[in-house]
This record gives structure tokens, sequence and C-alpha cells, in this order.
């Protein structure tokens, strides 16, 4: 199967894909006292370059959000706390059932996809939810995308600058990497969902739409 109209719309390229870097990361650097933490809740890969920039983290446990986010963190040499299954909700499932009485610490992107402080605190659980980084979308020329293109979109900041660029032409597939990304796509557009969230999983799925 040919992956030459597969189309990867993201921040970080992927082996074996044509990427088109659309989003750029800005780090910010708020002053953060990592002793008075128990752990560290990741939501994204993107925070650990941030804390990089920020301090000592690296003793903390990380809660991660998928497979991915976790490969991340102890690729920074970080030990794993646990996994959740890729979304937000399944981390407040984890944190209610076994972590409520730790200090938890949320670094995150400037836009969230998933209010995980909110619904914490809906169930009575406290966290430091802290701003370390922000995206925003790549200035740049855009290419032409063939009829049959198939689209992977890793978040919804990524669909919302593909829109600034592109339109929606019936004739491509589109794969999301989840729910939630799949919901900022515009009314009318039809998406497939990974059978996991990561990147590797979306690609199986975009080959097997490719022709």
């Amino acid at each position: 199967m040919s992956s030459s109209n597969i189309f990867l719309f993201s921040k970080t390229s992927y082996p074996g894909v044509n990427h088109i870097p659309i989003l750029q990361v800005t780090y910010l650097q708020p002053s953060i006292d990592f002793s008075v933490y128990d752990y560290i809740i990741a939501t994204s890969k993107e925070v650990f370059a941030a804390l990089n920039k920020i301090g000592s983290w690296k003793h903390l446990p990380v809660l991660a959000i998928s497979d991915s986010t976790a490969k991340a963190a102890e690729a920074e040499g970080a030990k794993v706390l646990e996994i959740a299954q890729g979304y937000g909700k399944d981390i407040v499932g984890l944190i209610n059932a076994k972590y409520a009485d730790l200090k938890a610490l949320h670094p995150h992107a400037k836009v969230l996809a998933y209010d995980l402080e909110t619904a914490l605190n809906n169930s009575g659980v406290c966290i430091d939810s802290l701003v370390v980084y922000e995206t925003s979308c790549m200035v740049g020329k855009t290419i032409e995308l063939p009829h049959n293109a198939v689209c992977i979109f890793t978040s919804p900041s990524s669909i919302n600058c593909f829109e600034n660029l592109y339109e929606f032409l019936p004739s491509y597939k589109i794969i999301c990497i989840g729910e939630t990304t799949r919901a900022a796509l515009p009314k009318g557009v039809d998406a497939v969902i990974s059978e996991k969230t990561s990147v590797a999983s979306c690609m199986q799925r975009a080959k097997s739409l490719a022709v």
C-alpha cells in the first residue's frame, strides 16, 4: 500500500508519512516548586520539553494519558506511575480511584482539549494546573493536496490551523486520533477514529484507506 497520499498535520513528524508542520510551539516558563508535588499529570508529550526549561522535575513519577506519552516520560528518565487509556476522563477516573490524596501538578498547553482541573474539582480533588506552553498556527506556503488525500489530525488545534489554509473536500479521507479531535471537525465532515490514541495507530488506519 502506498503512503504517498497520506498527510499528517501535526507539530512533529512521523516516519513514512508526508508531514505538514501546521503548528508551532512557544514554551513558557512559570515558576514551579517541584518539591511540593507527589506526581505529574502529563496529557501530552510536549509538556516534558516545557518542564525541562523550567527546572528539575524528573524525580516525580508521571501519570501519562497514553502509551506514547509514557514512553516520552521514560525517555526523559522519569518513572511512569500509571498509563490512562488516551482520554482526560480516564485520568480523572484513575485519580479519583487511586491518587486523590496525593498532590499533583498538571502542566499543559494554553488551550485544552479537556478541562481536567474542573472535572477533578467537581469530584472534590484539587490539582495545580499550570500553562507551560502554547501552540499557534504555522504561517507558510501551502502545498496542493491530491484529491484522494488521507489526512491525519492529532489535535483540535491541528484541525483549526488546517481550516486556515485548506478546505475539507468530500474526496478527502479523514483520520482523527480521538473523539475530542473528531469533535473539532466542521459539521458534515466525517472521520475515522484510530483504534489507539497514537500516531502509529492513525497510520495503520490511514494505510487501510489509502489507494
